[in-house]
């Protein structure tokens, strides 16, 4: 029948697309992983690519509002001591690279696609670039730049690097096969074991290599009023421990799993974020805090290993 036909040009087109975007990724994964001279950042040739943020506020439909209210106006000497210790909590700079230069291994990926801000990947699960520019562009264009409705995984635009954001957010679409940010739904729909196998995501940035450790798997909705409605996009940086901790309860909170990772000051997040197939007021994310200096995968283990399905 001529709806059988259609229906197997449109399978045909949806593969090729998705071979051709990682085909653009291989292409990119094998400059990142050749060799370099060495370890150490270096001088950029030109400044490194920041998203066009024209205030402090993300970008977010008018009615989404903050987790948790603005902090009340500081009326003693004492909560204003507790408020500027927990920002110095944070640090202003990269430790190791406090001049904020480009890791050698990104300047032949960043002559390919100037676009490109850093590597994701979670062992077994993924490896993708990831780049910036607006909260649209890759949606339909691939690790190359071409059209193509896979897209690619990109910096959410309000998220700038070089001020080393509290929460970096990372988004990409949910391909069916697995593609992007497709093999996120495996952390769903398998039991905790799934989770356990895979705790630990690697983002490599422009300035840094870091490690961090999921503590949230959840299901949320974007639409105020709804169950389990949770703006995360709305908070790259926090302004008191109050706002803080309260996100960070409720990421746990709605989390599909128990899991006894402890989140302070001073963690900065990571977040990723894909659509559901189920609802389009759904999003999956994962969330994840950055290994402190005196933690390994190691000693997170035992933690990891109790975690169970709620």
């Amino acid at each position: 029948a001529a709806s059988d036909v259609y229906k197997r040009q449109l399978l045909i087109r949806y593969y090729s697309q998705v071979w051709r975007a990682n085909r653009a990724s291989n292409q990119l994964r094998t400059l990142y992983t050749a060799p370099t001279a060495t370890d150490m950042p270096k001088p950029a040739s030109d400044p490194a690519p920041t998203a066009a943020i024209a205030d402090s506020s993300p970008t977010a439909p008018a009615a989404i509002t903050a987790v948790t209210a603005p902090p009340a106006q500081q009326t003693s000497i004492a909560s204003a001591n507790d408020h500027s210790a927990f920002l110095e909590a944070w640090p202003k700079r990269y430790p190791g690279n406090e001049g904020m230069v480009i890791q050698p291994r990104f300047e032949p990926l960043r002559h390919e696609n100037r676009d490109i801000v850093g590597w994701l990947s979670i062992d077994g699960v993924l490896d993708e670039p990831v780049f910036q520019r607006d909260n649209s562009y890759y949606l339909t264009h691939d690790a190359n730049g071409t059209d193509n409705p896979t897209g690619a995984l990109f910096l959410d635009e309000n998220c700038n690097l070089r001020t080393v954001p509290m929460m970096t957010l990372i988004h990409g679409h949910n391909m069916k096969e697995g593609a992007m940010f497709g093999s996120l739904k495996k952390y769903k729909v398998k039991d905790a074991s799934f989770y356990r196998q895979h705790p630990f995501v690697t983002f490599d940035t422009l300035y840094e290599t870091a490690t961090y450790v999921i503590f949230s798997v959840a299901e949320i909705n974007i639409v105020p009023g709804n169950t389990h409605y949770f703006p995360f996009w709305h908070r790259f940086n926090f302004d008191s421990q109050q706002g803080f901790d309260s996100f960070v309860l409720l990421a746990k909170e709605y989390s599909r799993f128990k899991v006894d990772i402890d989140v302070q000051p001073g963690d900065r997040l990571l977040t990723l974020a894909t659509c559901s197939s189920e609802d389009s007021n759904l999003r999956l994310i994962v969330m994840a805090r950055m290994l402190r200096k005196d933690e390994d995968k190691v000693m997170l283990s035992n933690k990891i290993y109790s975690a169970v399905a709620k």
